[in-house]
């Protein structure tokens, strides 16, 4: 305001000094003895400047840098977050035992297969035509948790025999041994959309009634034989559920000493109960456990982002052989657990037991190409994985 006050006095005073002074009015005639009297124009007024505004302080104002906002897995106790570790563990091994229900030889195909790929440096490049096909092959074999898709459609390695054979002979020069053998067993069933059509039914077929031609009982179909390795995963599984029970949160609880009613901090019996439940389901008998509707939880994408947290809370659903309803969920990318081990401190004597020390949740890994490849390996593994 006070700008715009001076700049208009300083433009009214060169206004006025531009304006030619003002004509005298007329002097009659003086009289003779009169003298003329002098008539004086005024000056003009001089403008007088405003006074320039005081400078005003500076204001600085002081952002306090924002806090890093902690994640909610670092909030958590170190019991609880080695719960959460062993369960993603108990979740992945869960989830390799559930590619059995598929075909007795799903695994025997992902091995051989796998194998080929990682034999890639072994194979000149003018053999490598079946190996695009082999990786879209594996990749929708992870993806639908088997060798059939959510229809019950079989799932066909694309290209020929001949292109496949090319690359395992190529690489069996320089690189890994009997990988021709191992593929043309199960040529039939990666080629040829009739060989095992249908996922296999683990039921026990029916009794034949009926007698022979001559007079003699028929002979009693045979039923199906427990997938190779069936047995093996399923105490791989079980050990970290057994693993996860060391770390169950503990809460109060009302117990009575001589008599007298007090309160103890105890293992949660909840979830304590669940886990002892998985536990006595995983000791049925193998075909007894295929033949188990609710073996078909043991998926991850029905068990969430989360996996471990997910088989805890279905465990009831488990152990109570009830199916899953619906089709199975999307993929979706899991953070990862960086798990740090130690000595434990009640070792006997000389002899040291390694044991779980601390667990911090990392960044999920970048494609699921990467992450099923990472899942398998621990979902195999009795090992903590330590990088």
């Amino acid at each position: 305001m006070q700008r715009h006050w001076v700049m208009a006095i300083i433009l009214a005073s060169g206004l006025l000094a531009q304006a030619p002074p003002p004509a005298p009015p007329p002097v009659p005639a003086p009289a003779p003895e009169a003298k003329p009297t002098e008539v004086k124009a005024e000056a003009a007024p001089t403008p007088v400047p405003s006074p320039a505004p005081e400078p005003q302080p500076l204001e600085v104002k002081v952002v306090a840098a924002p806090v890093p906002e902690a994640k909610p897995f670092d909030q958590l106790r170190p019991s609880q977050r080695k719960l959460a570790y062993t369960l993603q563990r108990a979740a992945l091994s869960a989830h390799e035992l559930g590619y059995y229900r598929s075909h007795p030889k799903v695994l025997e195909a992902r091995e051989a297969l796998d194998a080929l790929l990682k034999a890639k440096a072994e194979i000149p490049e003018k053999a490598q035509a079946a190996l695009p096909m082999v990786e879209a092959y594996l990749l929708k074999l992870r993806a639908n948790h088997g060798l059939y898709d959510a229809d019950g459609k079989k799932l066909l390695l694309e290209g020929s025999w001949k292109s496949l054979q090319t690359a395992a002979r190529a690489a069996a020069k320089t690189g890994p041994k009997g990988l021709e053998a191992r593929l043309a067993k199960l040529k039939g069933l990666l080629f040829d959309a009739k060989v095992d059509a249908a996922a296999p039914s683990w039921a026990e077929p029916e009794v034949a009634a009926s007698k022979g031609a001559k007079g003699k009982k028929a002979k009693a179909a045979k039923g199906p034989k427990s997938p190779d390795g069936l047995s093996e995963q399923k105490a791989i599984t079980a050990l970290w559920v057994r693993r996860a029970k060391d770390w169950v949160e503990n809460t109060p609880q009302e117990v009575e000493i001589k008599g007298e009613k007090k309160t103890r901090r105890k293992a949660d019996p909840v979830q304590t109960k669940a886990l002892d439940d998985l536990l006595a389901w995983l000791g049925k008998d193998d075909l007894d456990l295929l033949r188990d509707p609710a073996f078909g939880w043991l998926d991850l994408r029905r068990l969430g982002a989360m996996p471990g947290a997910g088989l805890l809370a279905k465990a009831g659903d488990i152990t109570a052989s009830k199916a899953p309803e619906g089709a199975a969920g999307e993929w979706t990318l899991s953070p990862t657990y960086q798990p740090t081990v130690g000595d434990s401190k009640f070792g006997k004597g000389e002899e040291k037991r390694t044991v779980l020390v601390e667990v911090k949740q990392g960044p999920a890994l970048a494609s699921l190409a990467e992450q099923f490849a990472a899942f398998e390996k621990q979902g195999r593994s009795r090992e903590i994985d330590l990088k």
